[in-house]
């Protein structure tokens, strides 16, 4: 079976997309479980008289990082979006 040109690269499109949407739960995902345990360490620790795990405040940072980025992205992509139904996206 052959495909043409066209049809390959609505296949490569269709698996990208699909990637894209399962890292992007997977991304929701972790920052929801990141910031329950960081709730959760900051109250066990003032019951403790403890400082935070080291380990949970980075898992903290990591999931507001790859949030920002996720919002960041999606501006970007609706603007681009946007670009293109207006016909704006090839004129300089």
């Amino acid at each position: 079976m052959t495909m043409t040109p066209k049809e390959l690269f609505d296949l490569v499109s269709t698996l990208l997309q699909t990637g894209l949407e399962i890292v992007l739960i997977f991304v929701e995902l972790f920052t929801g479980l990141s910031i329950v345990l960081f709730i959760m360490d900051g109250i066990k620790a003032k019951s403790q008289n403890r400082k935070r795990k080291v380990g949970i405040t980075i898992m903290f940072i990591i999931a507001m990082v790859l949030t920002a980025l996720q919002l960041i992205l999606g501006i970007y992509a609706a603007t681009v979006f946007f670009m293109f139904l207006t016909g704006k996206a090839w004129t300089t």
